[in-house]
C-alpha cells in the first residue's frame, strides 16, 4: 500500500487537477483515476477484480484555499442547476392513463418509477445520478408521435439498471428494462446516443465483463462498439447478433443469451 501512496504523491497533482492512466497494480488499461479534491488526492482502480483505491493528504497554499471556497460555492450552485425539474405535466401514472397502462402491459415492464407526460403521451423513464435526478427518457404510447424519443435534460450519457458485474449493453431503455427482468443479475445499459464517448468508457470500465446486443439492423454497430470497448477497457467484450429486439423477447434470443451471460 505505501507504493501505492507514493505513487500517487508523485503524480503532483493540484488542486482539482485529475488523473487517469493505467492501473498501476493490476494493470486495467485507463481505469486508474486520481484526483486532487480540495487538498485530497483520492485515488481509485474502476476494475471489480482490483481493491486498490483510498487517499493522501497534501499541504494547501492561502492561493489554493480561497479557491477551493470559491469553487465550493459554485459545485453547490452547480448541483442545484443539475437536478431535473419535473414539469407539472409529468406525473405519477394513474389507472385512467390507459395509454400509459397499455404500454407497460405490452412490454412486461414491472419497475415502479416510471412516470407519465401527460401533455405529450410519454412513459418517462427517469435517470438518476448520485440520488439526484438528473435526466428523462420519454417513449412516446402513439406510433404518430414524433420524436418517438425525448430527452428532457440531455444531461445523462447512459441509462442503467441493475448491479451485477457483467454489463449487458442494448439499444433504448425498454430493451435495458426487459433484459435485466429477464437476467436479474446483470447490469443493462442503453447508450443514450450514436457513439461511445469518455463517460461511457468510464461507466463500462467499472464491470468485469460486456456483452453487446443492439438491433438487428446495427451490426456494423455492434462490431464497432465491441472493439472500442476492448481497446479502451481491456475487458473480454461479447457480441451477439439478435434476431429481433431484446424486448421482444425471443426464444432462441433469450436462451442464447443466458448463456452468454452466465459464461464465466
Amino acid at each position: 500500500m505505501m507504493k501505492i501512496r507514493k505513487y500517487v504523491g508523485d503524480l503532483c497533482l493540484t488542486t482539482g487537477e485529475n488523473h487517469r492512466g493505467n492501473c498501476p497494480v493490476c494493470g486495467g488499461r485507463n481505469t486508474f483515476t486520481a484526483t486532487n479534491d480540495n487538498g485530497v488526492v483520492k485515488y481509485n482502480c474502476y476494475k471489480n477484480t482490483c481493491t486498490i483505491g483510498g487517499f493522501i493528504h497534501t499541504d494547501l497554499t492561502a492561493a489554493e484555499i480561497m479557491m477551493i471556497m470559491r469553487q465550493t460555492a459554485e459545485q453547490k450552485r452547480h448541483r442545484e442547476k443539475e437536478t431535473m425539474e419535473i414539469p407539472q405535466y409529468v406525473v405519477k401514472p394513474m389507472p385512467t392513463h390507459l395509454k400509459f397502462n397499455r404500454f407497460v402491459r405490452r412490454w412486461g415492464l414491472a419497475i415502479d418509477n416510471l412516470l407519465y407526460d401527460v401533455k405529450d403521451e410519454r412513459v418517462v423513464f427517469p435517470i438518476h445520478h448520485k440520488g439526484r435526478m438528473v435526466d428523462a427518457i420519454g417513449r412516446a404510447v402513439g406510433n404518430t408521435q414524433h420524436p418517438k424519443w425525448y430527452r428532457y435534460t440531455g444531461k445523462a450519457d447512459y441509462y442503467t439498471i441493475g448491479t451485477g458485474s457483467v454489463l449487458f449493453i442494448v439499444e433504448d431503455v425498454v430493451s435495458a428494462i426487459v433484459a435485466y427482468q429477464e437476467f436479474p443479475h446483470i447490469t443493462s445499459m442503453a447508450i443514450l446516443g450514436t457513439q461511445l464517448t469518455d463517460k461511457h468508457m468510464e461507466k463500462i470500465g467499472e464491470y468485469d465483463r460486456v456483452v453487446i446486443a443492439l438491433d438487428p439492423d446495427a451490426i456494423d454497430k455492434t462490431i464497432k462498439y465491441r472493439s472500442e470497448i476492448q481497446a479502451w477497457t481491456g475487458l473480454r467484450t461479447m457480441a451477439y447478433m439478435l434476431n429481433d429486439d431484446v424486448k421482444y423477447r425471443v426464444e432462441d434470443d433469450m436462451e442464447k443469451l443466458e448463456g452468454m451471460l452466465n459464461n464465466e
